[in-house]
């Protein structure tokens, strides 16, 4: 008890003594007041303990804390002054062939590949269908490749792909074929875009591919754009933020690097720049309220690659496609949006530039434009032809900005990704820890792997599930113009005229009975049937669909649509397209199922559309 209390005591005791209730009653008060003061004193002292130890627990999580981002730091110091190490060796020869990635033309690592390889000495290769065979063939190729790689380099590969799903799948075997991304987006859930992303960058680098151009994050709000299309996670910029973040998120700890296309937007075009060079008319300001949106915040949350759109936009640049200019890859890019991450071309031979820039050195432009990697989707003479370019230009000292070296700042920016992904680590001659004892770097490099492939292994024990490309491709079936209602009418009064094994199968696992179409007038004379449900993928099986529904002004026509969407549609009260925006098994089943197993109405397609009746662009909400 302190002095202020004792006095207190003291006087309180003396009043007692004074009072006219001395005796029992007096002696009973000043007990319980003891007591009181007592518990008033332990609750002190109590709370200032209690304090002391939150004031010890704040200050040893800010240590923690503090440790751990010194050791980030630290660590991506690290690889920082590595991949300055591995850059500053470098000869001219090997910095010009890093900063380029080259195609192979066959399934195996031919004399073809062999030679690609030994004199473009490259940064990294595209695959395509042609490249990807089985599961087998393809761990074959990959492992010959960087084998070759470090044998000529003494650096790994980027082996790239494009794997958006849906019509893009470039890998069939040993992968989950998901829908594609306008189906992700119609499914308006983060957590399927997360997972999606996750599971196939996972599968990806099990390949032993390590780099996937995916996640589209063109805003398709041109119906007319013939070469984005269903590629895009849909029609504003908040669906596509919401699929494309949590894509590229899911991607990037899933193992295969993933890169955000086509900067800065190819969805508001009519032109496919494999064929011409597109041009959109729109200034920044606009741009910043559209194609923008996605891009940034993608940056924002870390994404680490940008591809790079072979467009024109005159109101920032009217000399040069964004590929080429410097006021749109530096100037907004990496100056305005702040992104400091590797910038890759789309592929340099495609028309947009082939046609149009030839005869500029258009990979010298790029790379002073920006650009960190030259996407080559050829071999032999164009690729010798393009690092015979950019070797001239560095001899000549065209890279050379004051104290800046571009070429050698856009080698670093690929080497110091490929070192953050622990792809160097996994492909470079290693000490046997059960033989020879590591250095402590050595061991910190080994843990940095380890644990990387243990949060990947972990990650996907969490994540996929046999049923979740199912879970995905039903949520992403969506009704046009209006939502249909699976459950108004019966299965036995329904007529099912489908085509497609996958359509079949459905079928057989319910029991119920498919008709070849030429029937269906017969059987609807039965006046038994309230429903006719058909499959369409092209313009014509539509217009089939359609006119069956004017005939038959009664009866609702379902059509279930695998094909694009952007068609002309029509608007029949008592037609119902089902859109799955994508070909795969799963796709298709879900688009059946949707009528044949599912209760709840079908939600209406969120996407700017064209019609019959208006050609025009419009938005069915």
């Amino acid at each position: 008890m302190d002095r202020s209390e004792t006095q207190r005591t003291q006087n309180y005791k003396v009043g007692l003594e004074t009072d006219h209730n001395e005796g029992y009653l007096s002696e009973f008060v000043f007990t319980e007041f003891k007591v009181f003061l007592f518990c008033q004193t332990m609750i002190r002292r109590f709370s200032f303990a209690f304090l002391l130890l939150l004031g010890f627990l704040a200050v040893f999580y800010y240590v923690s804390s503090y440790q751990q981002e010194l050791q980030a730091d630290s660590w991506d110091g690290y690889l920082e002054s590595q991949a300055k190490a591995i850059v500053d060796k470098m000869t001219p020869e090997e910095l010009t062939g890093q900063v380029i990635h080259v195609a192979i033309p066959g399934k195996s690592l031919d004399q073809t590949a062999e030679k690609e390889i030994e004199e473009i000495l490259p940064g990294g290769i595209i695959l395509f269908g042609m490249n990807l065979g089985s599961k087998q063939e393809i761990l074959k190729l990959n492992y010959e490749l960087q084998k070759k790689s470090m044998e000529s380099s003494k650096l790994p590969l980027l082996i790239s792909v494009d794997q958006e799903g849906g019509r893009v799948l470039r890998v069939k075997d040993g992968v989950t074929q998901f829908p594609g991304a306008m189906a992700l987006g119609q499914t308006k859930n983060a957590d399927y875009a997360y997972k999606v992303g996750f599971v196939t960058s996972y599968q990806l680098r099990k390949l032993g591919l390590n780099f996937v151009f995916a996640p589209d994050l063109d805003i398709n709000n041109n119906p007319d754009n013939p070469v984005i299309n269903t590629r895009s996670l849909g029609s504003t910029p908040e669906m596509v933020s919401t699929a494309g973040i949590g894509y590229e998120k899911g991607a990037r700890v899933g193992g295969a690097i993933p890169t955000i296309k086509h900067f800065p937007g190819h969805g508001d075009t009519n032109v496919d720049s494999h064929l011409g060079l597109p041009k959109i008319d729109k200034t920044l300001e606009e741009l910043e309220k559209m194609e923008l949106i996605p891009f940034q915040e993608s940056i924002r949350q870390g994404a680490e690659v940008v591809m790079s759109a072979h467009i024109v936009y005159p109101k920032l640049d009217p000399n040069f496609p964004a590929t080429l200019s410097s006021k749109i890859l530096t100037g907004i890019l990496r100056e305005k949006m702040g992104f400091k991450g590797v910038i890759i071309t789309d592929a340099m031979e495609m028309d947009a530039i082939d046609v149009h820039y030839k005869d500029s050195d258009p990979g010298v432009l790029a790379i002073l434009a920006g650009a960190d990697i030259l996407l080559m989707t050829s071999w032999g003479k164009t690729t010798r032809d393009m690092k015979n370019q950019i070797l001239t230009a560095y001899k000549k000292g065209t890279f050379q900005k004051g104290e800046r070296d571009l070429l050698k700042e856009a080698a670093y920016r690929q080497v110091l990704l490929k070192l953050k992904h622990g792809i160097v680590y996994e492909f470079s001659p290693k000490k046997s820890a059960a033989k020879e004892k590591l250095t402590e770097l050595e061991q910190k490099e080994l843990n940095f792997f380890q644990e990387q492939l243990a949060e990947r292994e972990k990650s996907f024990l969490e994540i996929f599930s046999p049923t979740l490309n199912a879970e995905v491709s039903r949520a992403s079936i969506v009704s046009f113009p209006t939502s249909l209602n699976p459950a108004s009418v019966k299965a036995e009064e329904t007529i099912f005229a489908v085509r497609g094994k996958e359509f079949e199968t459905v079928l057989t696992e319910k029991n119920l009975p498919n008709v070849n179409s030429g029937k269906i007038p017969a059987l609807l004379k039965e006046n038994k049937y309230k429903r006719v449900v058909v499959t369409t993928f092209s313009q014509l099986e539509l217009d089939l669909a359609a006119g069956l529904a004017k005939r038959y002004s009664d009866i609702e026509v379902v059509a279930l649509h695998y094909g694009t969407p952007f068609l002309k549609l029509n608007t029949l009260s008592n037609l119902k397209i089902l859109f799955s925006f994508s070909p795969t098994v799963e796709s298709k089943k879900a688009l059946l199922y949707s009528v044949v197993e599912r209760t709840s109405p079908i939600p209406v397609v969120d996407l700017i559309l064209k019609n019959s009746s208006d050609k025009t662009a419009s938005k069915k909400q």
